[in-house]
Order: C-alpha cells, then structure tokens, then sequence
C-alpha cells in the first residue's frame, strides 16, 4: 500500500460525533505540523499556529508541533502563554541559530538556519511516523515532501523570487490553504493546480468571548474612562517586522476629531517597543498627547477584556500597493472584533471582503484620515446603525471558529481522496 492510499483509507472513514462541539473521523490520524520559527512568540503567527493545533487535536487527532529550538526571549509554557488547552505536544528540535550568531552575515543567517532546521528534520522523521504534514512555510516542505507521507501548505504570503520551484513544491502537496481570494488567484496565474487548492481566512476561538465583562467593568479594568468613546487598536503595529500597518494613519484620524472638539480616548494596545516610541512622537506631534495611550503588548488571554472595554475596534491601513495590504491579510484582530461584538471600522482592503462587507462595518479608504474620520464620526453618531453591523458580524463570525476552519480543510482531503480512488 502507498503512503497516499493508506492516507486516502484513513480520511474517509466516515465521520461521527466527538462531542457537542466537533465533529471528527472515525480513525485519528497523526498530524505533525512543522513550524519554522521560534514558538512560543508574541507576533500573531505563533497564536495562530497553537490554535491550528488545538482546533486539529478537537477534531480527535494526534497532533505534534515541531519547532526549532532556538534563542527565545518569552520563558513561560506554551499553553500558559496563550491561554489554551493542552490537548497537543510541543517538540523543538536543536538546530543551528544563525539569527543569534555573530558569525553569519544577517544576509544569510536564515539561509543557515533552515539548512541546519531541515537537516535535524530529517533526522526527525526518520524515527517518528505521521500520516500527515502541515506546514506554513515553503522552507521547510523539501524534507516533508520527500518523505512521502502528504504535506498540507497553509500560505500567508507569497514569495517575490524562485516562483517556479514554489509552484512546483505547492504541485507536491495534497492541499494548498490559501488564507484570501487574492491570493489563490495569484498562484492559478503562476501554475499552481485549482484543484489542490482551498481559500480559508483565519479564524476565532469563540469560547474565549463567552463571558465578556460589560464595557463599564472592561474599562474600570483597564483603568479607562467611562464618560468618553473609547476608540481601541488591538494588535501589532506593523508587519514583516517594519511595514506600519496603519496606525499612523488612525492618530491622523484622531487629530481630526480632535480639532472638531469631539470627546474621546484613543487606546492602542500592542507592540513591538520600537513601532510605539515612533508613534507616541507623531501623536505628540498632532497634539494628541493628553487623548491618545499606549498600552504596549498584552497576554493573549487580556485581549478579549480589552476588546470588551472598545466603544468602536478600528482596523486601519496606510495606502500602498504592498502584496500584504492587496493580496495577504487575513487579520486575527478582524476575528476578535466580530467575536467581541463591538463596532468596527475598517479600511477597505481587497483580502478583507473574504470575510466582511458594509452590512458587517463601516469602510474608509486605506491612507485617508479624513475618510478614517468621517467613518468613526457616523458610527458614534449613529448607534442602531452600528448595532445592525455588529449582529451580523456576530452571525458571520459563528461560522470561522478554528473547529469549523479546520473541519472545513478535512473535509477537502476527503473530497482529494474521492478524485485519487476514482482516478486510480
């Protein structure tokens, strides 16, 4: 028997209840998702990651997370430093930290690093079995792949160079997740196979938003006032380590209402260190100093509190052409507002009509504060409006728990393995 025929005769086994939240197959399989980067870590991603594992360990399977074992400044347990259950295991593999050496050119210390990664991989794999890879980074798919065994590629971004042998590598994989539409039909141009292919957005834990305190006991939490609109940014300042993700943009915004004498807090949470000093200046600047807090990276397990504490959620962005604002965000935050039914503001970015459209928030054009403005402007003046929007985001949101993203995924291999039997 090959390795995708046994892996074909254990995904269509039919399915059957695990509990009253999930639905899994009748045999579990092992699942090993390979992850290339340091976890636990305070960017986005390594959340995503955990809550990939435990939507997949829900879904009655046995799920391993690799990662490589490198310098990491966060010293608490995985589940602890998220808030999630430990219902998977971590295995961090010792390899060559070239990102922490002084002895290779930061040009080529990620080179070195996945080199060394894949090396201990393959050692990796040739002791433990699975029957079935997923992964998130190309970097790490030639071990995965030549091992036999099927790989799922989730994708987040696209790579500017080596088009052809990414093409061919996403050819190998039993299932490509594309996280937005944009992005699937970028790779249909480059040659990728439709058929392997499957747009899902990211995703929410729903539990985590069950019991939200009232906005009153949200703001007396955070030490917020409750005589004022509190206009709330949750989540990183930028992106690919430099790229601001429209935050200025927002304080622009906020200067606006500022010289219109409207009355509000401006309240953003989250990091790095080095985007907030940058941006603490240009609030001085505007003169939003006395209105505008910066309350810096928070635990996972705060961010539902502080959504709850928001009168309005804005999700900005600057002007630009960049891949990430036209082809790749599929925002956690977005996922978070909707689950803590509040008010959204949002630019209008091509990825996000996935997932919201204008019954859901109210739009702006990306990079214009006077447009940024105007939208927060109607949503404080106009709050049974506001309140339609947020009951349908909170009717939409129901549908992209991380169970309900990854079931939806299983049952695409399902639907692969009925093609491979007839085809055989």
């Amino acid at each position: 028997m090959t390795r995708l025929s046994f892996f074909v005769s254990r995904i269509e086994q039919p399915k059957q209840k695990t509990s009253n939240r999930s639905v899994g197959y009748a045999t579990a399989m092992r699942v090993t998702y390979v992850a290339h980067t340091r976890f636990p870590t305070e960017k986005a991603h390594g959340f995503q990651i955990a809550s990939i594992c435990g939507a997949l360990a829900h879904l009655s399977h046995a799920v391993t997370l690799l990662t490589p074992k490198v310098a990491n400044g966060i010293t608490h347990d995985a589940f602890d430093y998220y808030g999630i259950e430990r219902n998977f295991e971590v295995q961090q593999l010792p390899s060559f930290d070239a990102l922490s050496s002084s002895l290779v050119p930061g040009s080529l210390a990620f080179l070195v690093s996945m080199a060394s990664y894949r090396r201990r991989l393959r050692e990796y794999l040739s002791r433990h079995r699975s029957d079935l890879f997923y992964a998130r980074s190309p970097s790490v798919l030639p071990p995965l792949l030549a091992s036999g065994i099927p790989v799922i590629l989730e994708l987040h971004t696209l790579p500017r160079r080596s088009k052809r042998r990414f093409v061919a590598l996403c050819n190998r994989c039993v299932r490509v997740v594309c996280l937005t539409s944009p992005m699937r039909d970028a790779l249909v141009s480059w040659g990728v196979d439709p058929s392997k292919m499957i747009v899902e957005a990211d995703a929410v834990d729903l539990s985590r938003f069950e019991h939200l305190p009232s906005m009153d006991e949200a703001k007396e939490e955070w030490d917020l006032p409750c005589d004022v609109p509190i206009i709330g940014y949750v989540g990183s300042l930028v992106t690919q380590e430099k790229i601001e993700k429209g935050v200025r943009e927002l304080l622009d915004a906020c200067a606006i209402l500022h010289d219109r004498d409207r009355r509000f807090r401006l309240w953003i949470v989250g990091g790095p260190n080095s985007a907030i000093d940058r941006l603490k200046q240009h609030a001085v600047t505007q003169g939003l100093e006395h209105c505008a807090r910066f309350e810096g990276s928070i635990s996972a397990t705060r961010v539902p509190s502080a959504l709850a504490a928001c009168d309005i959620c804005v999700y900005p962005a600057p002007q630009s052409s960049h891949p990430y604002f036209q082809r790749d965000t599929s925002p956690l935050k977005m996922f978070e507002y909707l689950a803590a039914r509040r008010p959204i503001v949002s630019a209008d970015l091509p990825p996000l009509r996935d997932i919201v459209d204008e019954d859901i928030v109210r739009f702006c054009r990306p990079g214009d504060p006077q447009s940024l403005a105007h939208a927060i402007i109607d949503v404080l003046d106009h709050p049974s409006e506001a309140s339609m929007r947020v009951q349908s985001g909170w009717e939409v949101v129901q549908h992209h728990s991380w169970e309900e993203r990854m079931e939806r995924v299983w049952d695409q291999l399902q639907c692969r393995s009925e093609e491979f039997l007839d085809n055989r």
